[in-house]
């Protein structure tokens, strides 16, 4: 039986979306995420990177790494992106952007709606759920705390919600 996942994760960042938007448009760049690595493995054919395809590693909180492959299908600036989700989780991943009015903040909220593709992990799903939501929620905090040492920005405290549904 399949398991889909809704991920919800949010914060604030003192930036603006620009600054957000710069990193963004670079994902092979980001080498401020602890344990996770971007590889950029097709060039789409839009020049605002619509169609690439990177393949992200990354070490799990259980210690094991995972690859999964994230291509860009949709990109609206400056308020939101998507990415199309394949391997052992397949799905979409939305970011949204809302810049504050003077342009000091901006609230990010990212949306994963997954599914475990991999059999072991749906195998493992009734007994670790917990630990797959603790372990997601983790590694988003780190990546979005990575971004903002990089900017020299505050980040505020994470808001994470999960629902698990058939």
């Amino acid at each position: 039986m399949q398991h889909h996942y809704l991920f919800i994760s949010s914060w604030t960042v003192g930036t603006s979306t620009d600054k957000l938007w710069e990193i963004a448009d670079h994902i092979e760049d980001i080498d401020c995420w602890d344990n996770v690595v971007f590889e950029k493995v097709k060039q789409g054919h839009s020049a605002d990177g619509i169609g690439d395809v990177f393949r992200c590693t990354f070490k799990t909180k259980m210690l094991f790494h995972l690859s999964i492959y994230l291509k860009v299908t949709d990109k609206r600036k400056p308020d939101q992106f998507t990415l199309e989700v394949e391997g052992p989780l397949a799905g979409t991943g939305t970011c949204f952007m809302k810049q504050s009015p003077d342009g000091r903040q901006t609230k990010l909220r990212c949306e994963w709606k997954v599914r475990l593709h991999h059999r072991g992990l749906r195998l493992m799903n009734p007994v670790m759920r917990p630990v797959y939501t603790w372990s997601h929620d983790k590694v988003m905090d780190e990546g979005v705390q990575g971004v903002a040492a990089r900017l020299n920005a505050q980040v505020s405290q994470p808001h994470h919600e999960t629902i698990v549904y058939r």
